[in-house]
């Protein structure tokens, strides 16, 4: 029968805290758009048209790309999904929009006030960046925000790795120790 002492237990335990998973981390990235342009000048790839925030009829477009860093690294990115604001003018025309994201996400329709949402593919946001045009396909409405949500867990922390050999480490001099 094998005898435990308090130090292999304690050792055990400890290392077992590297089993355990680390919390999911929300990311957010936020593009808002002015009449010029965006809050972060870089996020801005190009325009048709006279304004930034105001697509005014077939033909004009915004596009550009929501650019983030994971901090902490990303181990896995479990779900991403793009929402935007857009915003009827209420001129009593009726407009039209479509969206296509560096994934292929592509949708068109009426544009009314309201948020619309995409689900993104995981696999292109790994590279820290995001690209999405938008574009009028008549009728004129404002692009008020872009929001990339972004849920990952990340690497884990060297400290854990090293609580988890220390407990196994134990686990070892524990049966070495049962042994003689």
């Amino acid at each position: 029968m094998m005898k435990w002492t308090a130090i292999p237990c304690a050792l055990m335990l400890a290392g077992g805290a590297g089993f355990a998973q680390a919390a999911p981390i929300e990311l957010q990235d936020i593009t808002y758009f002015g009449y010029s342009g965006t809050n972060s000048a870089e996020d801005l790839n190009g325009y048709a048209g006279y304004s930034v925030s105001k697509l005014e009829g077939k033909g004009d477009f915004v596009s550009w790309t929501h650019y983030f860093d994971f901090t902490p690294p990303a181990d896995q990115i479990l779900s991403t999904t793009l929402t935007l604001l857009l915003v009827d003018d209420n001129d009593r025309r009726r407009e039209y929009g479509y969206v296509w994201t560096e994934d292929g996400t592509y949708s068109n329709g009426e544009i009314d006030t309201a948020w619309y949402g995409f689900n993104v593919d995981v696999d292109y946001v790994s590279d820290g960046m995001y690209s999405v045009w938008l574009g009028s396909l008549g009728g004129d409405f404002y692009i008020k925000k872009s929001i990339l949500d972004i849920e990952y867990l990340p690497v884990p922390e060297p400290g854990t790795l090293a609580l988890l050999g220390l407990g196994l480490a134990g686990l070892g001099a524990a049966r070495r120790r049962s042994k003689s």
